[in-house]
């Protein structure tokens, strides 16, 4: 039947729809149904508001298709509810739930319509938003649930006359009618009234208690029961504490009964966290009781009489020991007293097995492994029957609250006091034997996670892939000063690449860290031989996911130990091999979906989980160890190369790569030749990968990495004769090729990055390979993708500085390779800036007439007009003194005094002028009479005068003891106000004072003794002295006394204190065996001015890299940060944060171990401190000022530090207080707090969801704010910021739970919906009410990770 819908409905159209829901054929009724759904779905909102007799009509036919005889009519009038309410007049919504609620049906056998049907109306009513006032409709909506469908839930008629209730256990209860409630109290909860709740509450309970009710009844019952709770008053709550005791403390409770009251304890736990944790010493001993060891010896005797092995005690262990899961990740504060019984309990019920004696004290031998795998065969054919043995539940759960415990309790808890591998560990590996697979997965996934625990905060490591080639193109910043010069020279500033540096590339052989003689990881080696023997057994089983998580535990052991299972391969290795070789099934997409440690488990996901376990064995064990296992891994790996998945393909690529580097030098270096054979295979199984046009795209990336790794690891001495010189020369080809294809450029460009970084001259690289090389990656330096051009410019610099390429660069490849760094340096781009210098610098002492041109020229002059500063500014030096060096400088000097001179800044244009006018000797053109005579002739010019003083300051620093001015020519620039002239002379008179100290330095210390506005300058000078001698390594000790008691006789003056500070810090660091005393004895002086300056001064010698000083810092370090942090005064206290911040991010191994003495004063300082906060009138208005807030914000920053350097030190749970009450805090501490978020997301997502509740909360009082009709633009732009931080937060808290909680098969707590109403209520409104700013966020977030 045709039916044609206008794009306007009226009432009209409706009427007609009407007509044909009678109709005697049910597909004409159902039709009629699914086109009214399309006219409400299009029409506008007041369809039916002015057409009070179809609207009528419109509800009695829809009501009455609910009694349809035929299922599937019945079903879209349900759905057709839903729009119809929100078409109608509000006084129709009355009558309508009347008719609902007394819906008989007399056609239907399916009792549940109506309740489906009431449900389907009042999710379609307007509901209220918390924290806004509830509009006319939202209240017209709720005062008819309250007229209506709250009566009729309780079973009570408007009059007061008692009728038949939906929750009335004497009619036929269904799920659905108790659905109707939770739907109510989901919708309108908060508008609920207190008597409206506890009416409910009673209603719900009392449903519980009765017998009759099918268990999916009561389940129901109790999620309505959870939210609720959230309704409900103090004094209600206090009465239904005491109820509940009451009737747990009942000596003739029922099983049922008891196991019904502990399973509402628990789902008011997740539900009122806060509130319930209030009450929880009071509930505990209950739950502890039913998990007592008497009790569980009781029932053990009464089956060894004969007696059955009751499912009741099951099901109240199973309640209880969930209970106590929710207890301990919902109240973990409140859990804390009671932390030993529960430990206890949980590993009391770990092993509760009745129907299976083992004896615990007995190891499994090998006819036990036989025994198990027979048991394996039997599991495979569907285990045992829940009715014939339930207590794999109960040891289910139990595995479930260990994992809690060491969730929650670890880090900075029970694992630095011993407690979980003490007692838990040792009692899960036991467990490994259990024969229930949901158990055992459960088990493993615990002690996977004690592991994990175990390693946190070491090193972190976010990146997938964290291989060789992003590390030589993407060196990290370091936060470290580097000791050396700057202008150096090419061979001063080049990348060093040492062993220390490269450990994580496998370009050296991993050694064994030492094994701590105390604390987790220390107790974890102790544990290993036991957790390795147990986990053998079990990979010689069959079932898939025990396999697959057994080797994602080894594998976490590997990480976390960097190696530590050498003494076991003999054990492991073979299974392993057996594990990566291919069999019929391997690549098979069939999903074995499992409860407990895996979200699914296939012969595909195994094998990639064997493949990156074999990765991780390569990578942190030696060599050595490995060489009597490498033929059989080979061949595995080699074996699954091709396999038809392309993840598989690509993970056996990257542990192909991995073995490579096990078996080449420098790790291999006496035995690589045994190994030869091996080495080939690795080859041609790259190569073919690498050239194979229909490979995946990102297997064909991979093989390209791994291909230039294995040229790399052959082209140096060494190696040089581990592979043939036409597979060498085929697979530069084949890099050289893969170079000029779009799809793989990347690919290849980093490889070709890779081999000649570490090439050497003993192989020698093709000189027309080079050159094709480098004019191809001068090429890709014009295209768009700035990963490309980052990559490029650093291949490019090796390639050109490598030995292996000396000479082989002929005039037309250079002539190119300027042309293409010429617009680098125009567009300033300061990702390519430092390397294409560099490059330029190598290229001078080679060609200096073909780089150094007048176009060249122009581009370092325009440079130089704008802010040049950090590495390329080293860079640029290192150039110009080249350029001097090699008799190119004229020119240059010529072009920087004419298109630049005082155009740029003069600090920079001074370094750049003084460095070539002393690399050029006499061949500059000029010489320093011409800039003394500028300093003399130009006192009116202030710039001119500025940039003459910094280029015979860098002179002078270059030059040395040969520098034959006087200090009178700087100090004579000095004036009575800090203009700059006078700055940039105190700066000179630094730098050319370093170079030559025993002239300099006793004239800038006797004109410190006259006190005056020249002090700060004088300051300045012996600030930039210090600097230079402790890059220098120059001898200063004979003056160091004077310099000591001049800055602190100085620091007196306001101006002075920052500028004595530093100079103390260098001080320290250039001699620490004498001032570091001194320097702690400050932190205690009388005066708080030099207390200030000695905390300044310790924290600028953090970032200092230098042994002997950290041998000394070492044991000042945390006696002189506790001193600082208790100080009374507030301003030194938020000094100290600072300085305790710096210290967790440059010296974390000197406090890491005494962290639990420094972090006490942290968090006092997070806290808000009301005798602080003070109101302030200004004229008609009054302002609160809270004195606190600095030191806070100090507090939370000294937080944020130490959460990404030792995490694994801290307590989740208190760091996460902190963390939610600062997310209603001031707008700044707001921001760090959302950071901190955002990246516990990643670190510890089940905490994190644990939290959603409340940080929706705080959410939403950050969005509900409104900010005053008066409020300023800085005031709305503020708010703005905060409400996009927050939102984009939100986002990404919903984003990353949800695909964790996919990963882990549904294990992230609180990642569902159920575990965390109030998230799900916030995100409704949220998604509601910013629509258009989430849309916008996510369409930048699309851009951002594009781009």
């Amino acid at each position: 039947m045709a039916t044609t819908i206008p794009t306007n409905p009226i009432p009209a159209t409706v009427s007609q729809l009407l007509q044909r829901m009678g109709d005697p054929d049910p597909d004409f009724r159902f039709m009629a149904l699914s086109d009214l759904i399309t006219v409400f779905s299009i029409a506008k909102h007041d369809l039916l508001h002015h057409d009070y007799s179809v609207a009528a009509r419109t509800i009695d036919a829809v009501v009455k298709t609910l009694d349809d005889q035929n299922g599937e009519v019945q079903n879209q009038a349900i759905k057709c509810l839903g729009p119809l309410v929100k078409k109608i007049p509000q006084a129709l919504i009355v009558p309508m739930m009347e008719k609902l609620s007394g819906l008989k049906l007399k056609n239907s056998v399916d009792n549940s319509v109506p309740a489906m049907a009431m449900r389907s109306m009042v999710e379609a009513l307007p509901r209220p938003i918390p924290g806004i006032v509830p509009t006319k409709d939202v209240l017209e909506s709720y005062q008819s649930l309250n007229r209506v469908l709250i009566p009729r839930l309780l079973g009570r008629a408007p009059g007061g006359k008692p009728i038949p209730g939906l929750l009335d256990s004497e009619t036929d209860l269904t799920a659905d009618s108790v659905d109707v409630l939770i739907e109510v109290v989901r919708c309108f909860g908060p508008m609920l009234h207190s008597i409206e709740v506890e009416a409910l509450h009673d209603a719900v309970v009392t449903l519980l208690e009765q017998d009759k009710g099918t268990s999916v009844v009561k389940k129901r019952a109790v999620v309505a029961v959870s939210m609720l709770a959230h309704y409900l008053s103090d004094e209600l709550l206090t009465a239904f504490v005491k109820r509940t005791v009451g009737v747990l403390s009942h000596p003739s409770l029922t099983g049922v009964t008891r196991r019904l009251y502990i399973t509402i304890l628990g789902s008011m736990a997740r539900s009122i966290p806060f509130r319930f944790g209030q009450h929880l010493p009071e509930f505990v001993p209950f739950i502890l009781g039913a998990l007592s060891e008497d009790e569980m010896q009781s029932q053990l005797e009464d089956i060894n009489e004969g007696g059955e092995a009751g499912l009741e005690f099951n099901e109240v262990r199973e309640a209880a020991l969930v209970a106590l899961e929710a207890f301990l990740s919902s109240c973990p504060t409140q859990m804390r007293p009671f932390t030993d019984e529960s430990v206890e309990a949980s590993l009391r019920y770990l092993k509760f097995d009745p129907n299976y004696a083992v004896d615990d004290d007995e190891d499994m031998e090998d006819e036990d492994a036989d025994e198990f795998d027979e048991d394996d065969e039997f599991e495979d054919d569907d285990g045992f029957d829940d009715d014939d043995d339930a207590s794999w539940k109960v040891r289910r759960c139990a595995a479930k609250a260990l994992y809690t415990i060491i969730s929650t309790r670890s880090s900075g808890d029970l694992l630095d006091s011993g407690v979980l591998y003490r007692r838990v560990a040792p009692a899960l590996v036991k467990r490994f034997e259990e024969r229930e697979e949901n158990v055992r997965l459960e088990v493993l996934s615990a002690m996977s996670l004690l592991i994990r625990k175990t390693g946190e905060g070491i090193i972190p490591e976010f990146s997938i892939d964290n291989n060789q080639s992003e590390f030589l193109n993407q060196l990290p910043q370091s936060r470290k000063r580097r000791r050396q010069s700057s202008g150096g020279g090419a061979s001063a500033f080049a990348m060093t690449l040492t062993s220390s540096s490269l450990s994580g590339t496998g370009l050296t052989s991993p050694t064994l860290e030492k094994i701590p003689a105390s604390g987790p990881r220390a107790d974890l080696a102790g544990l290993t031989p036991t957790i390795v023997k147990s986990a053998a057994k079990l990979l010689k089983g069959k079932l898939i996911p025990t396999k697959q998580a057994t080797i994602n535990l080894l594998d976490d052991m590997v990480t976390v130990q960097r190696g530590g299972l050498a003494p076991y391969f003999d054990q492991i290795i073979v299974p392993i091999v057996d594990g990566i070789k291919s069999s019929s099934s391997a690549s098979s997409g069939t999903s074995l979906s499992v409860a407990g440690g895996n979200a699914s488990a296939t012969p595909g996901t195994l094998r990639i989980a064997v493949l990156r376990l074999t990765s991780d064995i390569a990578k942190n064990h030696s060599s050595a160890v490995l060489q009597p296992y490498l033929p059989k891994i080979v061949t595995a790996v080699v074996s699954v190369v091709h396999d038809r998945f392309y993840k598989i393909s690509g993970e056996a690529i990257q542990t192909c790569e991995e073995v490579v580097k096990a078996i080449t030098p420098p790790r291999s270096r006496l035995t690589a030749q045994k190994f030869k054979g091996e080495l080939l295979k690795l080859y041609d199984v790259i190569v073919d990968r690498t050239t194979a046009n229909d490979a995946d795209a990102e297997v064909r990336q991979k093989a390209i990495h791994a291909l230039g790794t294995l040229l790399s690891r052959t082209a140096g001495t060494e190696g040089s004769n581990l592979l043939p010189e036409d597979k060498r020369k085929a697979a530069l080809g084949y890099l050289l090729d893969r170079l000029k294809n779009e799809t793989t450029r990347l690919a290849a460009v980093r490889a070709v990055d890779t081999v000649a970084a570490l090439s050497s001259s003993g192989v020698q690289l093709e000189p027309s390979w080079i050159c094709q090389v480098v004019v191809e990656l001068g090429a890709q330096l014009r295209k768009a993708n700035r990963s490309l051009r980052g990559s490029s410019i650093m291949a490019l610099k090796h390639l050109v500085l490598s030995p292996a390429a000396k000479g082989a660069l002929d005039d037309a490849t250079i002539h190119s390779t300027v042309s293409a760094l010429v617009p680098v340096i125009t567009n300033n781009d300061a990702q390519l800036l430092g390397p294409g210098l560099l490059v330029l610098a190598h290229l001078t002492n080679e060609r200096p007439k073909i780089v150094v041109t007048p176009l060249l020229i122009r581009a370092l002059c325009d440079l130089l007009k704008s802010t040049v500063a950090g590495s390329v500014l080293d860079s640029l030096l290192v150039l110009v003194t080249n350029a001097g060096q090699v008799g190119q400088g004229k020119a240059l000097m010529a072009g920087l005094l004419k298109d630049v001179g005082v155009a740029g800044e003069p600090s920079i244009v001074g370094k750049v002028i003084g460095t070539l006018l002393v690399a050029s000797g006499n061949s500059a053109g000029v010489t320093m009479d011409s800039f003394v005579q500028e300093i003399k002739g130009s006192s009116g010019d202030q710039a001119r005068v500025s940039l003459a003083l910094a280029v015979l300051g860098e002179a002078g620093l270059r030059l040395g003891p040969k520098f034959n001015l006087s200090p009178k020519l700087f100090l004579s620039q000095f004036n009575n106000e800090y203009d700059k002239v006078s700055l940039s002379a105190a700066v000179a008179l630094g730098r050319a004072g370093s170079g030559n100290v025993s002239a300099f330095v006793p004239a800038i210390l006797e004109a410190l003794k006259t006190e005056g506005s020249t002090q700060y300058l004088l300051l300045q000078s012996i600030k930039e002295v210090l600097q230079q001698v402790a890059l220098s390594s120059t001898d200063i000790r004979q003056f160091s006394p004077l310099i000591w008691d001049q800055i602190l006789a100085a620091a007196g003056a306001e101006d002075n204190k920052a500028v004595c500070a530093e100079c103390i810090g260098r001080m320290v660091i250039i001699d620490p065996k004498t001032y570091m005393p001194k320097l702690e004895s400050l932190l205690r002086n009388q005066s708080p001015v030099l207390r200030a300056i000695a905390v300044q001064a310790l924290r600028y010698t953090l970032p200092d890299e230098n042994e002997a000083f950290d041998a000394v810092l070492k044991s000042y370090l945390v006696d002189m940060l506790k001193t600082m942090l208790e100080d009374p005064e507030m301003d030194i206290r938020r000094h100290a944060m600072s300085t305790f911040n710096s210290a967790s991010h440059n010296k974390p191994e000197l406090i890491l171990g005494h962290l639990n003495q420094l972090l006490p004063f942290v968090m006092n300082e997070t806290v808000v401190k009301p005798e602080l906060v003070r109101e302030v009138q200004m004229g008609p208005f009054k302002h609160i000022i809270d004195d606190g807030l600095e030191v806070r914000k100090a507090a939370y920053e000294t937080l944020y530090a130490l959460m990404e350097t030792a995490f694994s030190r801290i307590s989740i749970i208190d760091l996460y207080d902190r963390i939610v009450a600062g997310l209603s805090d001031d707008n700044d501490i707001r921001s760090l707090c959302n950071l901190m978020v955002s990246k516990l997301a990643y670190i510890d997502p089940d905490e994190t969801s644990r939290r959603l509740d409340s940080m929706a909360e705080a959410f939403r009082k950050t969005l509900s704010h409104k900010l005053k009709d008066t409020a300023v633009k800085q005031e709305i732009e503020k708010q703005d910021e905060a409400n996009k931080a927050v939102l984009r937060l939100t986002l990404q808290l919903s984003e990353k739970l949800k695909s964790l909680k996919m990963l882990s098969g549904g294990n992230v707590a609180g990642a569902s919906g159920s575990s965390s109403p109030m998230w799900v209520s916030y995100w409704d409104w949220v998604n509601k009410d910013f629509a258009s700013q989430l849309k916008s966020l996510r369409e930048e977030s699309k851009d951002q990770s594009q781009s």
